[in-house]
């Protein structure tokens, strides 16, 4: 059976993308920052499915932990056939682009550039080290941040 990793997933588009590829097929790892009550039923929703699923919390910022992540769901669920980059966060606080923090702007980028980027990374090396049994997918889901203008969000939109 596939499987699929979606950060993000405890609540929301990810929550939604999670229980979609389940109903599609897929063995799925929820991911989020916390393991909570709301990752916990994700999981419990994608099983009454009738598939695997696993809860793996990380910060995505963490990209330390990016392999030993992706390790766990290989070993737990198989190799990985699809990443869903859906985690993202919005600013500590809005306000005008004249005033924001260095924590606010490093915080976004740290998760939503950064971490998207090299958790990528490892899982494209992950997906090339096995064999295919057919395609396999990496989704990064954005923000209309990217088309639209979001005042008070400088650092969210750059």
């Amino acid at each position: 059976m596939p499987v699929a990793l979606v950060t993000g997933a405890r609540r929301g588009i990810g929550r939604g993308v999670a229980l979609r590829l389940a109903r599609s097929g897929f063995d799925v790892a929820v991911n989020d920052v916390e393991a909570d009550a709301d990752g916990e039923a994700v999981v419990a929703e994608i099983r009454a499915i009738g598939r695997r699923a696993l809860l793996v919390p990380l910060d995505i910022a963490r990209i330390d932990g990016h392999d030993a992540l992706l390790d766990l769901v290989e070993a737990e669920l198989g190799p990985l056939d699809c990443l869903v980059n859906n985690a993202g966060v919005s600013v500590l606080v809005r306000g005008d682009l004249l005033e924001v923090g260095e924590a606010s702007f490093d915080r976004c980028l740290d998760i939503n550039l950064k971490g998207t980027f090299f958790l990528t990374q490892a899982a494209a090396r992950h997906m090339v080290r096995q064999p295919a049994e057919g395609h396999r997918s990496i989704v990064t889901i954005s923000s209309i941040s990217a088309e639209v203008v979001s005042t008070s969000r400088g650092e969210y939109c750059i």
